[in-house]
């Protein structure tokens, strides 16, 4: 049956971005306060990279590995999203079938696809949403 459904069709429309001007702290606040695992980064909505959870967790990693402080204060100071987003990351359009997606996550290098129509992002689609959809197939 998903061979047949859009990815317009499963994406989350309501994207939650960042920007290259935010601080860790904000990062880190976007993923508590919204119970995300990847965000988007973009320009005038246009995508610049993708970054998760894990990303943010490494970072800390080494700069505690490196013996540099680690408060909130020090990591805003000397972070730089645009050092630890994946850019350019791999990203679906909205008429793409959801087979491709899952072709595409099934590798498992990464766990969220942007979807970007004509150079703009317009939505996300995760490993979760291709089980909830599984789940009611």
């Amino acid at each position: 049956m998903e061979e047949k459904i859009k990815i317009s069709q499963l994406m989350t429309r309501k994207v939650i971005v960042a920007n290259l001007q935010n601080k860790f702290s904000e990062v880190l606040q976007f993923f508590n306060d919204t119970n995300i695992n990847h965000l988007p980064v973009t320009f005038d909505d246009a995508l610049l990279g993708i970054v998760s959870i894990k990303d943010l967790l490494k970072y800390v990693s080494t700069e505690l590995k490196s013996g540099n402080p680690v408060t909130l204060e020090a990591l805003d100071a000397k972070f730089k999203l645009e050092d630890i987003m994946t850019k350019s990351p791999v990203y679906v359009h909205p008429d793409n079938l959801v087979t491709d997606a899952i072709e595409i996550l099934s590798e498992g290098k990464f766990q969220a696809l942007p979807v970007v129509e004509e150079g703009k992002i317009v939505g996300i689609v995760t490993n979760k949403d291709i089980v909830r959809l599984e789940s009611v197939l």
